[in-house]
């Protein structure tokens, strides 16, 4: 499993060994609901692998507010949202 695009380059050329045309097969999901039980136990349920991180909030209600729109079922808010905050993205991939 990779965390970022660096640990992503150096498994797939790990996996190519002395063969550089060898083909690596990557998957990404965009949500859990995507993957199959084996990947999901493997990914985020298994308690030996899995990686937890504690949340803070400093503010509830916004923090409401902002979840309603990204996961809300009104598509034009979530679609402003996004076009509006994306300049702000530093780190996609944790």
């Amino acid at each position: 499993m990779a965390y970022s695009d660096e640990q992503r380059d150096a498994i797939s050329a790990e996996l190519r060994g002395d063969n550089p045309n060898a083909k690596v097969d990557i998957s990404r999901f965009k949500g859990l609901g995507e993957m199959d039980p084996e990947e999901l136990w493997e990914t985020t349920m298994n308690p030996e692998t899995r990686t937890l991180r504690r949340i803070t909030l400093d503010d509830a209600v916004k923090a409401d507010e902002v979840f309603t729109i990204l996961m809300g079922e009104e598509v034009e808010p979530r679609k402003q949202w996004i076009e509006t905050n994306a300049k702000y993205v530093v780190n996609l991939d944790f």
